[in-house]
């Protein structure tokens, strides 16, 4: 392994003039209130920021847990050298989502209540709890990559045996979190230690390098919180067109994560491999790429039948603004299914490229709807004010800079093996 010819050009120059912009808007939005850069209202509580950064951005930070159960869990080996930079996107990608829902929400010193004040009916507190256990655990999954620079072969072994035993101990608090009872927080540590007892001694195949209850709560905590997010408009029946309302609209948003998780690893090892000017690691891409038909019909299908059943089909050409979005996303999908269907696209740069990208704007286009739908109210239109959208461009930038940064001063890409 070894760090990429990462420089600072015009490119970078422009990505950190946009995050010193959205700095700047930062400290005028906690001065001046969120009226004082949003276009915000009594009618749109939820706009731009929720939309693309929050909904969006969780859903694009996918990779991270679905490269780890594919690689450490179903034990498909070859695909570990696109674990890496898939971990250090969702990293990134969670860090930037607490910062613009901090940006959002305002008084950050509140997050202690997610800790002190448990409400296991809420869906919301639960997204929060996950989100918090999951950000720690993107940060132990990215460690080895700092203790690997630094040549820290004491710390890594250290990491390597606590990790399980730091895990065992979020997963049973995060049990007693969200059921209130004893009774389940008992059998949960119980579980999880019989579990890495067996492993340590040898009972169960465990790699030697990544501790398995590490990526099993990496699974465990994204699965909950990326179907707990369509959760949350289960309470809006009359807001959101039955187009996107759906009683199963929490498996709808876990599907499309799933599904978007291995598009969002395409996209960006293609792109890291362009700017930073190494060979794609086209062999392993063109992997990923068989199983995207496969992800990509189970969502579209399962959203198109469930109109068929509910006789909500004819919404399609009656829904106005909502139709023309809905029908944007599916033939977005749909495009990206036919084309990675094709052996040609799925061996070229360029279609799987774009076919990456069809279906991560899709699902950005889902996500943005549903948060606009939802929280609407006849006569109170809302489109978000350019200094919105430079807050979550410079927030992007941010995230751009530092993953070229990490991928110039740590071991994060290593070369496909044959």
């Amino acid at each position: 392994m070894s760090g990429v010819d990462f420089k600072f050009g015009r490119g970078s120059a422009i990505l950190l003039l946009l995050a010193l912009i959205a700095a700047v808007l930062v400290i005028m939005r906690f001065a001046g209130g969120l009226g004082s850069i949003t276009n915000l209202n009594d009618g749109y509580g939820w706009g731009f920021w929720i939309g693309f950064d929050i909904l969006a951005g969780i859903a694009l930070a996918a990779g991270g847990f679905v490269m780890a159960a594919v690689v450490y869990l179903f034990g498909n080996e070859k695909y570990h050298p696109l674990i890496r930079p898939a971990i250090l996107t969702a990293f990134l990608g969670y860090l930037l989502f607490i910062v613009g829902l901090i940006v959002d929400l305002g008084r950050p010193w509140n997050i202690f209540h997610v800790f002190t004040n448990w409400q296991h009916h809420s869906a919301m507190f639960e997204v929060a709890a996950c989100v918090i256990c999951y950000t720690i655990v993107l940060a132990l999954e990215f460690a080895p990559n700092v203790f690997e620079r630094f040549n820290w072969t004491a710390l890594t072994s250290l990491w390597r045996n606590l990790t399980p035993l730091f895990i065992i101990v979020l997963l049973t608090v995060f049990t007693a979190a969200m059921t209130h009872s004893v009774v389940w927080t008992v059998v949960a540590f119980v579980v999880l230690a019989l579990f890495e007892v067996m492993v340590r001694a040898g009972a169960i195949r465990r790699d030697p390098q990544v501790p398995t209850l590490l990526i099993m709560a990496g699974v465990i905590f994204s699965t909950l919180h990326q179907s707990s997010l369509g959760s949350i408009f289960l309470i809006s029946p009359d807001r959101l067109s039955a187009l996107y309302y759906s009683p199963v609209i929490p498996v709808m948003f876990f599907l499309s994560a799933v599904m978007v998780g291995p598009a969002m690893v395409m996209f960006e090892s293609l792109t890291s491999s362009r700017v930073f000017h190494r060979k794609p690691e086209m062999g392993l891409l063109s992997g990923l790429a068989k199983a995207m038909p496969i992800l990509i019909a189970i969502y579209v299908l399962l959203k198109l039948v469930e109109l068929g059943v509910t006789g909500e089909f004819g919404l399609l050409f009656t829904s106005g603004g909502a139709s023309v979005l809905f029908i944007i996303e599916m033939l977005l999908f749909i495009i990206a299914f036919f084309m990675f269907l094709s052996p040609g696209v799925r061996n070229s740069t360029s279609g799987l490229f774009w076919g990456s990208l069809f279906v991560v704007v899709g699902v950005v286009v889902n996500r943005l709807t549903v948060a606009y739908l939802a929280h609407s109210v006849p006569g109170h239109a809302y489109v978000p004010d350019i200094r919105e959208i430079l807050v979550t461009a410079g927030i992007i930038s941010a995230g751009v800079l530092v993953f070229g940064f990490c991928a110039k001063y740590l071991p994060i890409f290593e070369e496909e093996h044959a």
